[in-house]
C-alpha cells in the first residue's frame, strides 16, 4: 500500500473515474475487477480521505466564446504569495492561480468572456497592495479541449 493506504485497485478505480465520472457502479466494478458493492465502498473510503473531493464535468473550452489568458505576477518584497493567491482566486474569471520560484511570483490562469472583461480583471489585480508587475498573455490556440 502507498501513501494514503491506497492499493492499486484504488488507483485503478480512480483511473476509471477519471476517464468518466459518469459512468455506472456496475461498469466501474467490472473495469476494475471487483463487485459492485467493494467498488461502492471503495469509491465511499476514498471520499472519505479526501482522495475524491468532488465529480466534475470536462468542458471543451473551444465551444464556449470566451477569452482566456496567463497574467504572469511580480509582487513586491515582503509580500505574502500564498494570501494574495487565495485572494486572486476567489476573483471572477481566475481559475487558477499558482506560487512559482524565479523571477517570476504567480501564474494566473483568467477565462473571461471577453477582452473587456479580461482588462477590467487585470485592473483590479493591478490595484491590489503588493503587486509590483502584470504581463499578459492572452491564449491564441490550444492543444487541450
Amino acid at each position: 500500500m502507498s501513501k494514503r493506504g491506497l492499493d492499486a485497485k484504488d488507483i485503478q478505480l480512480l483511473g476509471a473515474l477519471k476517464a468518466n465520472a459518469r459512468a455506472s457502479l456496475v461498469s466501474l466494478a467490472r473495469d476494475i475487477d471487483l463487485s459492485r458493492s467493494s467498488t461502492h465502498d471503495r469509491i465511499a473510503r476514498l471520499e472519505e480521505l479526501g482522495v475524491i473531493k468532488g465529480y466534475t464535468i470536462n468542458i471543451d473550452r473551444t465551444q464556449l466564446p470566451m477569452t482566456q489568458a496567463f497574467l504572469t505576477i511580480r509582487f513586491s518584497a515582503g509580500s505574502s504569495q500564498t494570501e494574495l493567491a487565495q485572494i486572486i482566486h476567489q476573483m471572477s474569471g481566475v481559475e487558477a492561480a499558482y506560487c512559482l520560484s524565479g523571477d517570476l511570483d504567480m501564474l494566473v490562469y483568467c477565462e473571461c468572456e471577453s477582452l473587456e472583461e479580461l482588462s477590467h480583471l487585470r485592473e483590479r489585480l493591478a490595484q491590489r497592495e503588493g503587486v509590483l508587475e502584470i504581463t499578459t498573455r492572452q491564449i491564441l490556440a490550444s492543444s487541450v479541449s
